[in-house]
């Protein structure tokens, strides 16, 4: 109980030491710091609309923040969920120009999902046979799946109808909005049924349990005949299996496109999204999806707080990244 207040009390520092510099820095350049938090974090509650798209902005960084928090439980800084949702998305791009139909959506997530995994695959393997830093490698693999799917979106799966985006999903395809006139599909409920799945699997499964020790003390789980390389292998694959899901979702989810812009705006930062769930949720699954939906408020908040008080959306990156700074150094400083 004391670890669960501590941690919970130093999530509230980070929280509030991460708004107070970013009132600071709205203050400092002209803006209204009051207005602003005002738009950004009750504006959102006001209304059903705006809090089921709050909703739908939080489901792709819950399946996000679970890649990051199973690869955390197995001693690693996976940080390569960004460049699995841009071949998430990929793959769901690539179902669309293959099927034209209602086949599209399964071959969509299969798609998704196993060029994912792939592109996990390597700094896995690295990591594994040659002790290569996932850090190192998730941040190269990024980048290469980065100009690597702009590349075919602007040429083989471009839309010669609207060139700034790739073909769109076809319409018997497509996650349909759940309310009408709001952005909450299936894939909401299914981000957070992905949380709970994992919550299960990390808590009462024997691979969990291996994972989980293999991340704590190597050594000791060889003592107990678990073989550590398999754990970090298995942390890999499952954490590019959700960001795969949360790409191919952000395509045949995401009402109105329905499809993947060519700069990857619709996806673009959803994998460092994700690690501040991570973060902020310590960890554990359920509270990387609480997290999640914060998260989600904010980006909901961030448009209203541009309307409402004219402050750029650029803040809200600001003080995610703060978040992400104070949470690192209350984790450096961990003995």
């Amino acid at each position: 109980m004391r670890r669960l207040l501590l941690s919970i009390l130093n999530t509230a520092v980070a929280l509030a030491a991460a708004f107070a510099i970013g009132a600071a820095a709205m203050w400092a350049t002209g803006y209204d710091p009051v207005a602003s938090y005002s738009a950004m974090l009750f504006t959102p509650l006001a209304d059903r609309v705006y809090l089921l798209s709050a909703l739908a902005f939080s489901a792709p960084i819950v399946l996000t923040g679970l890649t990051f928090a199973v690869g955390l439980r197995a001693g690693l800084f996976n940080i390569g969920g960004e460049g699995q949702v841009y071949m998430g998305a990929l793959g769901a791009v690539a179902a669309s120009y293959l099927a034209r139909n209602a086949a599209a959506l399964p071959l969509a997530v299969a798609l998704g999902v196993a060029l994912a995994v792939a592109w996990s695959a390597v700094p896995a393997l690295l990591r594994i046979w040659r002790g290569v830093n996932e850090v190192i490698s998730t941040i190269m693999m990024n980048w290469v799946a980065y100009w690597l799917v702009i590349m075919l979106v602007s040429t083989v799966f471009v839309n010669p109808l609207q060139p700034e985006e790739s073909i769109k999903t076809p319409e018997e395809a497509r996650l349909q909005p759940l309310v009408a006139g709001t952005d909450l599909t299936l894939a909401v409920p299914l981000a957070y049924a992905a949380a709970v799945l994992t919550y299960i699997f990390v808590r009462y499964s024997v691979w969990g349990y291996r994972i989980s020790i293999s991340g704590q003390n190597p050594l000791v789980a060889k003592a107990y005949g678990v073989k550590p390389e398999r754990a970090l292998l298995l942390a890999f694959v499952v954490g590019a299996v959700a960001a795969g899901l949360a790409g191919v979702l952000q395509v045949v989810a995401r009402p109105p496109s329905y499809s993947l812009a060519r700069n990857l705006a619709n996806v673009y930062g959803l994998g460092f999204d994700g690690i501040t769930a991570a973060m902020l949720g310590r960890g554990h699954p359920l509270a990387v999806a609480l997290a999640a939906v914060f998260l989600g408020i904010l980006q909901e908040g961030a448009r209203h707080m541009q309307i409402e008080a004219g402050t750029p959306f650029e803040y809200v990156r600001i003080i995610q990244g703060l978040i992400i700074l104070f949470l690192a150094i209350q984790m450096l400083r961990r003995p």
